[in-house]
């Protein structure tokens, strides 16, 4: 008897102690943590605490050295944009349980510590609740008004998703916060990867730009980067944002100029585009072109000196060279991209007849005497859904095919873009006035595929077949932008014409010339002669 009531005393004492000891907001605990002791050191810890060490305990089992495997990372910073903190793992977590949250659901992950519901110790705004049912979409940063979710619940100094109405709660809405911002990595966006966060597309809401997906634009039909997947390092050939991060999300393209490392050959822009509606060459524009475009496709590539590779095939799968563009553009022929064009059929002479040859605004007059090459390729750098980044889709591939010409009429909607249809391509009027061509019959071949032309304009011009009909047109196959070559025929270069293809020679007089060609109806001689 009297042991019985010596035993009743102790497990009195006991129940007391472990009532005051024992903090009163415990529940149940969780299943995957085995036992009090894989936590707890029972005999000589002082009150509540009774722990080994608060975040090297937790990452005992939850870090890299940890048995579950689970590499994890505490909320810490250690750059300039904030202020150094650590975050202890409790702050967020509660180790005994998962926890109803104030709108009746269970979070998971064990976030928040019980105050009738969950709620966090947040470090500067008290203590506020927090819902986090799952991993998906609303349970991060729903961009509500109700700013409760497990990433924003904390946030007053970060640009996106503050607890309160201030900044901007448009950032990656109906994203998972943790996609790229990875607990292995204290939360922190993916440092240094531009194709991590330049893979999907971004609307911050404060205008333009906006962040286009570049992910998906190296996979098209044309682009940059040949015969590799795209890597960070390719990015740096262009971007100065790579090398300084201070240029970084300053809602600015910072391109590079491929032959200086400099920071002033920098050329910056907010959102790029060419307006062939306007007779005005865009700014931005020009310096693009020059300081970027035909610093790299040039006979020396990048050659800035910190880059490091074949200068020739700068990016990392180097499977094809730049090609010397800025070379064509000095020829005898030439569009007019770097010096003003004066092809005296491209303005209203008496060469031509006194006929506009020129769509609206091209070369009409001295105000638009220059193009650029954003008047045929797109704005794209990255790649293009049409061949050779044109703004027109054009089968090239199929085009060279021997005895199986086609596709002229997509090469003469992109040619009459600029050169007038009514005046190169008239149906009705195979003897257009104001064109060379005017001279030839009605019944022999027009310019246009309609009439006959299988290669549309390069059937003539540009050089994508010889002379004879073959495939293979050797140094002069595609300059388009600009030659000297006359294929074969050692008299007068032409000064006003791009041959090529199946045209071999033209030369021009005020009044009078000639032109002649392999698989024309005139071939040999002089060929067909003319006089206006």
């Amino acid at each position: 008897m009297r042991y019985n009531r010596s035993f009743g005393i102790i497990v009195s004492i006991l129940f007391v102690v472990c009532f005051f000891l024992l903090p009163l907001n415990i529940s149940a605990l969780n299943p995957n943590h085995d036992g009090c002791s894989q936590c707890h050191s029972l005999h000589n810890a002082p009150g509540q605490a009774l722990t080994d060490g608060l975040n090297s305990l937790c990452l005992t089992c939850h870090g890299p050295a940890g048995t579950s495997s689970l590499i994890v990372g505490n909320h810490a910073n250690s750059t300039a944009k904030y202020d150094p903190f650590n975050m202890d793992c409790i702050k967020c977590h509660n180790p005994h349980d998962d926890i109803e949250n104030s709108l009746g659901g269970t979070n998971i992950k064990q976030i928040g510590h019980r105050s009738g519901s969950a709620t966090i110790d947040t470090p500067n705004s008290g203590t506020l609740a927090v819902v986090f049912e799952s991993q998906a979409i609303g349970s991060h940063a729903d961009g509500d008004s109700t700013y409760d979710g497990v990433c924003e619940v904390c946030h007053t100094e970060t640009t996106y998703h503050q607890n309160t109405s201030a900044g901007n709660h448009s950032h990656y809405v109906g994203q998972t916060c943790t996609d790229c911002h990875k607990h292995n990595n204290d939360f922190a966006g993916e440092g240094g990867g531009c194709k991590g966060c330049h893979s999907s597309s971004q609307d911050n809401g404060d205008g333009l730009p906006t962040r286009r997906a570049i992910g998906d634009e190296f996979s098209l039909t044309s682009h940059h980067v040949m015969g590799g997947a795209v890597t960070d390092d390719d990015c740096g050939v262009c971007h100065y944002e790579f090398v300084d991060s201070s240029y970084h999300k300053d809602n600015k393209v910072d391109l590079r100029n491929p032959d200086d490392a400099d920071v002033s050959a920098i050329i910056s822009f907010q959102q790029f585009s060419r307006l062939t509606s306007n007779n005005v060459l865009e700014s931005w524009v020009t310096d693009v072109q020059v300081n970027f475009c035909l610093k790299c496709h040039d006979s020396d590539g990048v050659t800035r000196i910190d880059f490091i590779g074949n200068a020739l095939q700068p990016f990392s799968s180097n499977t094809r060279d730049a090609p010397n563009v800025q070379f064509q553009f000095s020829k005898a022929s030439h569009h007019a991209v770097i010096s003003v064009g004066d092809n005296e059929y491209c303005t209203q002479t008496a060469a031509n007849g006194d006929q506009i040859t020129m769509e609206s605004p091209w070369n009409q007059n001295s105000d638009h005497d220059k193009i650029s090459c954003f008047d045929c390729h797109g704005t794209s750098g990255h790649g293009s859904a049409n061949q050779r980044m044109l703004r027109t889709s054009i089968d090239f591939d199929a085009m060279m095919i021997v005895g199986s010409f086609t596709n002229g009429a997509s090469v003469e909607t992109f040619c009459t873009s600029c050169h007038k249809s009514s005046v190169y391509v008239s149906a009705s009027d195979p003897e257009a006035v104001g064109s060379i061509f005017e001279d030839h019959a009605g019944s022999q071949s027009k310019h246009g595929a309609g009439g006959g032309n299988e290669l549309g304009c390069m059937g003539c011009h540009g050089g994508i077949a010889n002379w004879s009909g073959g495939s293979d047109n050797g140094s002069a196959r595609g300059n388009i932008h600009g030659t000297s070559e006359n294929w074969g025929f050692p008299s007068e270069l032409p000064d006003n014409f791009i041959v090529g293809g199946w045209l071999s020679e033209i030369i021009v007089n005020s009044s009078s010339g000639s032109c002649r060609g392999g698989v024309c109806a005139h071939s040999g001689g002089q060929g067909k002669s003319w006089t206006r």
